[in-house]
């Protein structure tokens, strides 16, 4: 009897020690009925629309010079309209910008002008302007403010980083751009901008593959799922495989529309398949997968009719038999957790009521430990609260995230990579603060730490695991310039007007490149430490570790003979103690 205790006590400590308690599915919760005190209702600034060619219009000369545009029309378009799209897309990428402008009142004449798009891919991509040199600790992501969504994804083979942002302006009620970092979020470029004259409700990102994904619902009904991709090598807008340079995974029938979207992927392990997740208006939840091609979707039926907003979902990583997890909120305002078998049967694991103050959730997944965290209305005001399982979903266990004594919202999470598991949250105070806490899969939470320069706006920010024990971090600045985006590290103890001179990209090189696989890779280390060189195919999958072992600060050459790999792009990945880089390697015989 003795030892049972015994056993007993030790299987709680992991969840003492987190404050964490069980919760059984049906068990009563208490929420708070009361109005919480944020500053979440700040409306949108008025916006006039207009056609989407004024966009062109107020172009500068060399910014038309720098754009191929192309033109999206209403789904059932005539021929004839496309025809004339196709004419005015060759007239302005070929320089005659005007003529091409003369054309579209003529364009609106034959079709739909309020469900015409733009797509404009910059020739060479835009870097951020500097203001004054360095941001401080944070780096602005972009020139565009007014920024509603932000989604993060990292390409594991070559650490490149890729943030899409969903923001209101230029006389257009939403746009959505694309923006990528090869250096690990010290600079950004935005390489690709959309617009349209209607509203866009939601936008997501996920890599598999050698392509960057985002989705968002399109058309002014938000009836058409649509799906981008990117080359993770260059960041470039890229067509599929079908020539097209959209796939639209799936369509709804009026009153029905897409409120959200979330994508996610096997990146981490069989690097082999997308997932498109979405919302509609009518409660439905819907589930589809693809392969890296992502033009051929299949739909798994998940039942679901009571969805109402705040979705999210996770690849799991190692799983045993839920390889995908997902979180939203219902129309009674309640969290629920849903999870999807290897043999294709959506799973409805738990219902959690939250109260009316439940906008966000976020969930993660390693293995057989899930957790979502999510706003919660407590007594008297909000906070963000979670839910965890260390068995695959049969049991269950409820913390806080921080405190439970003053405002907190908008949470988001990564458990990705075997790293643990890092949240990031909004803390309301007078002066309010993005804070971050980690953790291993089970145990106690540190104290969270403030990590943001700036104040933090209300909308969810975006954490994903970025590899060698660092976490990146996408934030929305509350003000001035209002509603930028910000990046920030959690190795990053702050940026000076140097701090690129030191990294290590600058002090890596590849000769010849391209090459027929002989080549020469030189490095440089400032301080004694582990090195540890890999090389990646473009699909993200490991081919050698060419090394990792200490060396003493010192310049090296590596003496790369890869004659007996296949023509293609392949990235040389470097890990120091100063950081982590990559080079991108052509094998051209």
């Amino acid at each position: 009897m003795k030892k049972c205790v015994i056993v007993a006590i030790l299987c709680l400590a992991p969840f003492v020690l987190a404050n964490e308690l069980p919760y059984v599915p049906g068990m009563e919760v208490n929420i708070g009925t009361g109005n919480v005190k944020t500053d979440r209702g700040t409306l949108k600034p008025a916006i006039t629309k207009e056609p989407v060619w004024k966009g062109l219009e107020r172009m500068v000369l060399s910014d038309r010079q720098n754009s191929h545009i192309n033109i999206e029309l209403e789904m059932n378009a005539s021929q004839q309209a496309l025809d004339m799209a196709r004419n005015i897309e060759d007239l302005w990428n070929s320089g005659k910008y005007n003529v091409a402008l003369e054309m579209f009142p003529e364009l609106a004449k034959i079709t739909n002008v309020n469900e015409m798009a733009i797509g404009n891919a910059w020739k060479v991509p835009i870097e951020t302007q500097a203001q004054g040199g360095r941001w401080g600790n944070d780096v602005r992501i972009g020139n565009r403010d007014s920024v509603e969504i932000n989604a993060l994804d990292i390409h594991r083979a070559s650490g490149n980083l890729f943030v899409p942002l969903l923001y209101t302006g230029d006389g257009y009620p939403n746009c959505w751009c694309f923006n990528w970092s090869t250096n690990g979020g010290l600079s950004w470029s935005e390489t690709y901008n959309w617009w349209a004259g209607y509203d866009l409700k939601s936008v997501s990102t996920s890599v598999v593959g050698n392509f960057c994904h985002v989705a968002f619902g399109r058309g002014s009904a938000q009836d058409q799922a649509f799906l981008y991709r990117f080359n993770c090598a260059t960041g470039a807008q890229t067509n599929f495989n079908n020539g097209s340079s959209y796939v639209t995974v799936f369509t709804t029938t009026s009153p029905d529309s897409i409120l959200e979207v979330a994508l996610t992927s096997n990146q981490d392990y069989y690097n082999n398949r997308l997932y498109y997740l979405a919302i509609t208006k009518n409660g439905n939840l819907r589930f589809f997968w693809d392969d890296t091609g992502a033009t051929s979707w299949t739909e798994v039926p998940t039942n679901v009719n009571y969805a109402n907003h705040g979705l999210d979902a996770s690849c799991n990583e190692g799983f045993a038999t839920y390889y995908i997890w997902a979180s939203y909120i219902s129309n009674n305002d309640s969290i629920h957790i849903d999870a999807n078998s290897s043999g294709d049967v959506w799973t409805k694991f738990l219902r959690y009521p939250v109260g009316n103050f439940g906008d966000y959730t976020a969930i993660g997944a390693w293995r057989d430990t899930i957790i979502t965290v999510f706003d919660f209305m407590g007594a008297s005001l909000g906070y963000v609260r979670y839910l965890t399982s260390y068995n695959g979903g049969s049991n269950w266990f409820w913390g806080v995230i921080g405190d439970s004594t003053n405002t907190e919202e908008s949470p988001d999470v990564a458990c990705r990579g075997g790293a643990g598991q890092g949240v990031v949250y909004r803390y309301y105070t007078p002066t309010r603060q993005e804070r971050y806490t980690w953790r291993a899969y089970a145990g106690g939470w540190p104290a969270p730490v403030s990590i943001a320069d700036y104040e933090p706006y209300y909308d969810k920010p975006s954490i994903e695991y970025l590899g060698s024990n660092r976490y990146g971090v996408v934030y929305t600045r509350w003000t001035g310039p209002n509603q930028a985006c910000y990046f920030d590290r959690s190795d990053w103890t702050g940026i000076v007007e140097n701090k690129t001179e030191n990294t290590i990209s600058r002090f890596i090189s590849l000769a010849p490149n391209p090459s027929n696989g002989l080549a020469k890779f030189s490095y440089v280390t400032k301080q004694q430490g582990n090195v540890k060189i890999s090389l990646y195919d473009a699909s993200g999958r490991l081919v050698n570790n060419l090394i990792n072992e200490t060396k003493p600060a010192g310049t090296y050459t590596l003496n790369l003979n890869n004659q007996e790999l296949p023509n293609g792009i392949y990235f040389i990945r470097v890990e120091t103690t100063e950081g982590m880089a990559s080079k991108t390697m052509t094998i051209v015989r």
